[in-house]
């Protein structure tokens, strides 16, 4: 039997039964480490590991971190035989060679941060589980998720401090000349409003919206923009699927950033969207760099987590409303692109994001 990897087939018959015990447990030794990495970034060791300008003992390690020696010995055993951390078995010391750093503490490079994901998927693993059952639950509900919200907040706010302006605006054709003229924009699915802010700050010609369900994310955006004495944004408590009746052709840009895939009525949320946009406006849509269909992610570096995050999170939340579409995560660009031309976006084109993970779809909507 054969599976497709991009326009290249492998032959499973080619790995023995013993070659693929080997790959599960070597999944499963990865899955384990993981949960210390994570443990290394809630507790700050990760930072500080990688802060540490010469070896150091276990001792002196979680004297500087404020933690228990004993438990810090033991993860230090874990970063070693992980090889995350080199150590001296004379000195007993603890080291990371100044290459790994950048990886390990936050900024553009910081891989180690994803590895919170996984506990905090399993915020709601019993409820997921019951969901599959014919049954159980249609889906789960946002509450069952505390720290993951948090989390995805800190890795979104990391991609828009480092990309936002001067990568994703840029790359969109005649978006920067209308920003600074000025125009109405509106961010769909705001969260706690990272994107909105960094945008009124860089065009104060042009007035921003954001909207989101979320009570408290919507109060921690207006408190960010209060603090920044930003009066050009402006935050309301929303479903997006019921955008207000007045917005009719009032915006010029609008933003959905890694959001529409969550969302319980897409298909409702993408018609308000357009009729919001003003003829010859822009849409923005943020999404993960996938195909629809799994044989065509196969050796996708992002492909299993996509799936697995979407199994755990989006798609469960999204099933969770009446009548939940349940797109999930990987829904893919072929399925996004019909989406979008079915509810009358046109000049839709897609543009890999600077790491390649993800796409940024680009729309307008139609001059009559």
């Amino acid at each position: 039997m054969d599976i497709l990897k991009g326009n290249k087939t492998i032959d499973q018959g080619m790995e023995t039964p013993q070659e693929f015990a080997h790959r599960i447990m070597k999944m499963i030794n990865s899955a384990t480490m993981t949960v210390a990495l994570s443990l290394g970034v809630e507790t700050g060791l990760l930072k500080i590991m990688g802060d540490l300008q010469e070896p150091s003992t276990s001792s002196q390690i979680a004297q500087r971190a404020g933690l228990k020696e004993r438990y810090v010995r033991e993860w230090l055993g874990a970063m070693v035989v992980g090889r995350i951390v080199d150590v001296d078995p004379i000195e007993d010391t603890y080291y990371v060679p100044p290459e790994r750093r950048p990886f390990l503490v936050d900024g553009p490079m910081n891989v180690v941060a994803f590895s919170r994901l996984i506990p905090m998927l399993c915020e709601a693993y019993d409820s997921v589980a019951e969901c599959f059952r014919r049954d159980g639950p249609s889906g789960v509900s946002y509450t069952k998720y505390g720290k993951f919200h948090q989390f995805m907040d800190h890795m979104s706010n990391m991609l828009h401090n480092t990309t936002l302006i001067p990568d994703v605006v840029p790359s969109i054709p005649g978006l920067v000349p209308k920003l600074e003229s000025g125009c109405d924009c509106l961010d769909v699915g705001c969260g706690r409003g990272r994107a909105v802010l960094l945008l009124a700050q860089r065009f104060p010609r042009s007035v921003f919206y954001g909207i989101d369900i979320s009570d408290e994310a919507i109060s921690f955006a207006r408190n960010e923009a209060q603090r920044l004495s930003l009066s050009n944004c402006h935050f309301i408590i929303k479903d997006a699927a019921s955008l207000p009746e007045r917005w009719v052709e009032q915006f010029g840009f609008i933003i959905c950033f890694d959001a529409m895939h969550d969302m319980a009525h897409p298909r409702i949320v993408l018609n308000g969207i357009h009729r919001a946009l003003a003829p010859g406006g822009i849409f923005g849509m943020l999404e993960l760099n996938v195909h629809s269909h799994p044989s065509k992610n196969i050796g996708n570096p992002r492909a299993v987590d996509g799936y697995v995050i979407s199994m755990m999170h989006c798609m469960p939340v999204s099933l969770g409303f009446e009548d939940g579409a349940g797109l999930g995560t990987m829904w893919g660009r072929e399925m996004a692109v019909k989406m979008l031309e079915e509810v009358g976006f046109t000049d839709v084109s897609m543009t890999p994001s600077k790491d390649k993970f993800n796409l940024i779809y680009v729309a307008k909507k139609k001059i009559e």
